[in-house]
């Protein structure tokens, strides 16, 4: 009872102050998401992410890698608004590309304040990622790009890079209300 009454309790804190200036942690957004089971800070510089977020999608456990930015003309801003979050697959399962919709999703509708059904809804056409490279739409100043297989990678210690299914997410830091 409890596992499927929390998530819709944080839903409903979530959608109670999405439209609020109030801010909020780089983590909040993470326990958001639908199916999280658990999250976990990185340290960045050791390892290339912030954070990590495990979650159940279509009876699956899915890790999700993520990394959060400020994207800005004034980088004095505490803000964030950027998320790269990644598999550690190059080529996807339909569950982890929903895993990393939902990532997305959350921190678009938790931090930027004047999100759009229509910006939510592009999150929905990554389920269609093709393989050949990064893809980028914007929409009402929010940019999404994705890759599956050869189009987003990390380096290997100069052996070369490892492939991974990614996405990146970036929206106005004046309409953001997330903080590091």
């Amino acid at each position: 009872m409890t596992r499927t009454l929390l998530p819709a309790l944080l839903a409903l804190t979530a959608t109670a102050s999405a439209g609020s200036l109030e801010p909020i942690s780089r983590q909040q957004p993470l326990h958001w998401v639908p199916g999280v089971l658990t999250v976990t800070s990185g340290r960045l510089g050791t390892q290339p992410f912030t954070d990590t977020i495990t979650l159940k999608v279509n009876g699956q456990r899915v890790q999700v890698y993520l990394t959060t930015g400020n994207h800005s003309d004034d980088p004095s801003l505490a803000v964030i608004n950027s998320l790269m979050a990644w598999v550690t697959t190059p080529t996807a399962t339909p569950a982890q590309k929903q895993a990393l919709a939902e990532v997305a999703r959350a921190y678009l509708r938790g931090c930027n304040v004047q999100t759009t059904p229509a910006q939510l809804a592009l999150l929905n056409t990554l389920g269609r990622w093709e393989d050949g490279g990064w893809r980028e739409k914007t929409l009402g100043g929010v940019t999404v790009g994705w890759a599956d297989g050869n189009g987003f990678g990390f380096g290997d210690g100069g052996v070369g890079r490892k492939p991974r299914t990614g996405l990146s997410l970036e929206w106005p830091a004046q309409t953001s209300r997330c903080q590091f």
